[in-house]
């Protein structure tokens, strides 16, 4: 059976799940479930370190893959927005744009745990300054994901057909998920309590609502890669 031409965009579709498989795969070989808490000494920053040495290593090799899956969701997201009548390239640059810088904070803290982890002969001090911006930067970095949210929402709310590409309901739906990000632009303020890093909110429902969006467009970006297309009156040429 050879490639279908649709092969293409379902696999970048498929790859927001697999975005979030990396982002969290290594994180229990790590002992990061729950992540360790920021009011933790150095010392014990570095014993967590040595102990799960191994994990934090190979989890950190896994979470950079998502710099490949997130951008491939991304540009799927893109084409389907594009066959909607009427969307300004101004959107479908920004949801783009949005996307793959997300893609690229969602990474970047891969790098960092790999750098922590790289010379844990250092002063603990060194080693807990670097823990701290690891996690910030794990936590904190969602506001181009806000960018990639409100041109998709947008778009959405564009295609006035009868039978939408995509239903105007998921338009509310993804920006109500993103309202869970929001508590850990705190997280460098506090060392415990709900929107710390480790925190209920900054780290377990921003997580889940993170992941519940990108499953949920992920699934109607599926599917509407299998719809035939329809003019801006909705009649089938």
């Amino acid at each position: 059976m050879g490639i279908t031409r649709n092969a293409f965009d379902k696999f970048a579709a498929l790859c927001g799940p697999l975005a979030i498989l990396f982002f969290f795969i290594g994180l229990p070989g790590a002992g990061w479930l729950p992540p360790i808490p920021p009011s933790r000494s150095p010392e014990r920053v570095v014993e967590h370190y040595k102990s799960h040495e191994t994990g934090i290593k190979a989890g950190s090799a896994l979470m950079t893959f998502v710099g490949f899956f997130f951008p491939m969701y991304t540009s799927a997201i893109s084409g389907q927005l594009s066959r909607i009548p009427g969307v300004p390239t101004t959107v479908l640059n920004a949801q783009l744009l949005g996307g793959c810088l997300g893609g690229l904070f969602l990474c970047l803290p891969a790098y960092f745990f790999a750098a922590t982890a790289y010379r844990l002969e250092r002063p603990p001090e060194l080693t807990q300054l670097l823990n701290d911006v690891s996690w910030i930067l794990f936590a904190m970095p969602f506001a181009s994901l806000l960018a990639q949210d409100l041109a998709f929402s947008y778009a959405i709310l564009l295609d006035r057909r009868p039978r939408p590409l995509f239903p105007r309901w998921l338009s509310f739906v993804t920006t109500g998920l993103t309202l869970t990000f929001w508590p850990a632009i705190g997280v460098h303020c506090v060392r415990s309590g709900a929107v710390a890093w480790n925190g209920g909110l900054a780290f377990w429902t921003a997580g889940v609502g993170g992941g519940v969006q990108i499953i949920v467009i992920s699934i109607f970006v599926w599917k509407a890669i299998d719809r035939i297309d329809l003019p801006a009156n909705g009649s089938i040429e």
